[in-house]
């Protein structure tokens, strides 16, 4: 089993909105807000560099870990991310696994 960070490590929070797909008029639709706890949110936008010049990947990194995270869905691109007041999209879930086992280890949401 790979060790995990402290609880008090996790100090920030955010409200989560899952993604439920669109409506007759093709706009974003999202279900009721739930609050997740105990998690770490790494701030710090991460650019590209292409042909056309600069590209954002994110704007922050989100970290969700398996039994100190609470609650812990299963993520969703495309799904909405409230924190300092800001609303941020999921553009990539990245799902982490223990090492040695299929067993879930944390989640990383990169949201611009």
């Amino acid at each position: 089993m790979m060790p995990k960070p402290p609880k008090e490590f996790c100090i920030d929070s955010f409200e989560y909105k899952e993604y439920i797909g669109t409506n007759d008029w093709s706009e974003p639709e999202y279900a009721e807000a739930i609050t997740i706890e105990h998690c770490r949110i790494d701030r710090g936008t991460e650019y590209s560099s292409t042909a056309s010049g600069k590209q954002l990947l994110y704007n922050a990194v989100v970290f969700c870990y398996q039994d100190i995270t609470t609650p812990l869905p299963e993520f969703k691109a495309e799904s909405v991310l409230v924190f300092d007041d800001t609303d941020h999209v999921i553009t990539k879930v990245i799902p982490i696994y223990e090492a040695y086992e299929k067993k879930l280890y944390s989640y990383e949401l990169e949201v611009v």
